[in-house]
């Protein structure tokens, strides 16, 4: 089986003002950069707490905001861009960031007391929302450690890396978890998710493909599968989908017996995914991601196949143990 070449980080560089941006929108963008980067973390990057459905939500609505308020100009666009962030997005995170940062939204205020700028990689230049952004960061670091920075600036600001890389991390976090070993990503399976997410896609769809279209090596494989809406951002569609299928342990799973699994087995529909992720005798997975913008409600598609395929009836309590 061909394993596939582990991607490198790539380097991202600051979003420099120019003539496309006025330093309102800068600093409209900077500061939504710095409100996805707290919901990321607080709601998806943690480990092992992690809220997939709350963590989709906020790391939408400023964004949502922001294109709202930049179709006014001046004073008018910066209101609306306050009064809208000031709602749902701030809302959307724990309390602790409205009450600290509440009052440097409504000032608008390019203040940098705080200053957070290698956080947001932003160039040290001044611009409108910068303390809102910097305070932002300052929360973040309050409530979570150096360590939320660090990963905001390795993963977001300064650096991304390819996001099977990082659905295949965060699977392999899980797993670890639970004594499995960690999954090596290889072409034979790649191959066929990629298509599938493709096709998911293109009907905005997510079925399961049939179980006879699932084999490699004469097995049979397995296969999750995740959808999303808003923006095109592979990178957060991955940890929407490893931590949306990690999470079905909360149904909750019951350790150490396990289920029977199979047809008939009034648990396996809520767990399935989880049980999928962390069992023990899969060695191998692919990825596949696709994007339609014009699907109604979804328009991300990941696709997941496994080999060997786990969920095998009578086999959970062996390849499903407890969290360590």
């Amino acid at each position: 089986m061909a394993q596939l070449a582990l991607a490198a980080f790539c380097l991202v560089a600051f979003a420099a003002t120019s003539s496309a941006l006025t330093p309102m929108e800068f600093g409209m963008d900077t500061a939504c950069n710095a409100h996805k980067a707290a919901c990321w973390y607080e709601y998806l990057k943690q480990f092992p707490k992690t809220d997939a459905k709350a963590g989709g939500l906020c790391l939408i609505t400023c964004d949502f905001q922001k294109e709202s308020a930049k179709k006014y100009d001046g004073d008018r666009g910066k209101n609306a861009f306050i009064s809208g962030v000031s709602g749902q997005p701030m809302e959307s995170l724990p309390s602790e960031y409205a009450s600290n940062c509440n009052a440097d939204l409504k000032s608008a205020s390019a203040d940098s007391s705080t200053d957070e700028s290698d956080a947001l990689n932003d160039g040290k230049q001044k611009y409108p929302f910068r303390a809102f952004a910097y305070c932002l960061m300052k929360t973040l670091r309050s409530r979570n450690g150096a360590k939320a920075i660090e990963a905001v600036k390795s993963e977001r600001t300064h650096y991304t890396q390819d996001w099977r890389q990082t659905l295949l991390d965060r699977d392999n976090e899980f797993r670890a978890r639970h004594g499995a070993n960690p999954l090596v990503r290889i072409a034979e399976l790649e191959t066929p998710a990629q298509e599938w997410a493709e096709k998911n896609a293109a009907m905005c769809s997510s079925d399961h493909s049939q179980r006879e279209q699932r084999y490699l090596s004469g097995n049979q494989t397995g296969e999750s599968l995740s959808a999303g809406g808003g923006p095109d951002v592979p990178a957060d569609a991955a940890y929407l989908a490893s931590d949306g299928w990690y999470e079905e342990i909360n149904h909750p799973y019951p350790f150490p017996a396990g289920i029977k699994g199979g047809r008939g087995d009034p648990t396996f529909p809520h767990v399935g995914h989880f049980t999928q992720t962390v069992w023990k005798e899969t060695q191998y997975v692919g990825y596949g991601y696709a994007y339609n913008p014009n699907c109604p409600a979804y328009k991300f598609y990941i696709a997941a196949r496994y080999y060997p395929a786990g969920n095998m009836p009578g086999d959970f309590q062996k390849n499903v143990l407890p969290p360590q």
